[in-house]
């Protein structure tokens, strides 16, 4: 495809994609909502949260997760049966998350539709009696709000600034900003897949857990390691489900057969809704070899499952956007993909029942 027609496919799909009006809120308690929508700034996000804990049944418990960035604290939401003692302890649970790179809305827009599956889905909704879902729709609140006002392809957090000096070859430059939270985690921190110039795509910090964001989110896996049994970070693009390892090539959990055949079940479930094909192996084998990455992380904590998927395969309808999705996409896209995303929370529930 010659440069010009890329460009104007990537215009149209952004012209649609920033006319995207959602949080439609019903008035009257106890009517589902519906959040089959795309991807909206991180004030309206958590005014519709704020606004939901009335509305459901379902529990969705606030925690703050320390400090960002900005100063502000990071949220997640948590979802289990409503039992009237809370929440005491937390038996096994799956974590997933979107948004670790600021310009992959995609991924925060899923998974919204994942938290409304579960309230609003009745088979979903039964696996709550057995493991809890704690979901962080944006992992890197400061860097995707920053893709709203500032530079939509914004892939950092927004730390910083750090001075470039000789590690970027370029002499005298402007003070960049901002680390790649995925390369930012303290597994082979920094070995393979990263550049240490500041300024760089993949700059993986000045030291393991240098951002806020990924080091409150180490700190709470670590301490509920024991407990968590899946992990899922939801990025773009490419059709993908990647397993570990993926600091490098040729390297492998030791249940690597295992995490292989959830990842097969995922595919054919995706495929099956009348999804893409799934591609499915490390990232050194269909990707590029990436050290820091939050997935390798949680698998070196003993997490039995742990994935990335790559929302979509970077084209809408024939036009090529990468990481520009039309609203217009969104639902579909998220109804092909739930499926999949089913078939893990599915298989956490059948291990803790020893199915």
């Amino acid at each position: 495809m010659e440069l010009k027609n890329i460009t104007r496919s990537i215009n149209m799909l952004k012209s649609e994609e920033n006319n995207i009006q959602i949080w439609k809120v019903h008035s009257q308690p106890g009517m589902p909502a519906e959040i089959f929508s795309g991807p909206e700034s991180e004030r309206k996000l958590l005014d519709f949260f704020d606004d939901k804990k009335i509305v459901y049944s379902t529990l969705i418990e606030d925690f703050g997760l320390q400090m960002r960035v900005s100063g502000e604290t990071l949220r997640y939401e948590l979802l289990d049966e409503w039992d009237e003692e809370l929440i005491t302890s937390i038996e096994e649970f799956d974590l997933g998350h979107g948004g670790i790179h600021a310009r992959e809305w995609i991924a925060p827009a899923v998974a919204l539709n994942v938290i409304n599956a579960f309230i609003n889905n009745p088979k979903w909704r039964s696996l709550l009696d057995h493991i809890d879902v704690h979901i962080i729709p944006v992992l890197n609140p400061d860097g995707y709000e920053y893709t709203w006002t500032r530079d939509r392809l914004w892939r950092h957090t927004r730390s910083g600034p750090y001075k470039t000096t000789k590690l970027c070859g370029i002499g005298d430059a402007p003070l960049c900003y901002g680390v790649d939270p995925n390369r930012n985690f303290p597994y082979h921190w920094a070995e393979t897949g990263t550049d240490p110039c500041p300024c760089s795509e993949v700059y993986p910090g000045p030291t393991p857990l240098s951002e806020p964001e990924c080091a409150h989110l180490a700190a709470y896996m670590n301490k509920n390691k024991n407990n968590l049994k899946a992990y899922l970070t939801l990025h773009a693009y490419g059709n993908l489900i990647i397993h570990g390892w993926n600091y490098a090539a040729r390297t492998y959990p030791d249940n690597v057969e295992e995490l292989r055949v959830v990842a097969e079940k995922m595919a054919k479930a995706i495929v099956q809704e009348g999804g893409a094909p799934f591609k499915i192996g490390s990232a050194p084998d269909i990707l590029y070899e990436a050290a820091g990455g939050s997935d390798d992380y949680a698998t070196s904590l003993g997490v039995k499952y742990s994935y990335t998927m790559e929302l979509t395969s970077g084209r809408y309808e024939n036009l090529f956007g990468g990481f520009i999705f039309p609203e217009r996409g969104i639902k579909k896209e998220a109804v092909k993909v739930l499926p999949g995303i089913y078939q893990l929370a599915l298989q956490v529930y059948k291990d803790d029942l020893k199915l």
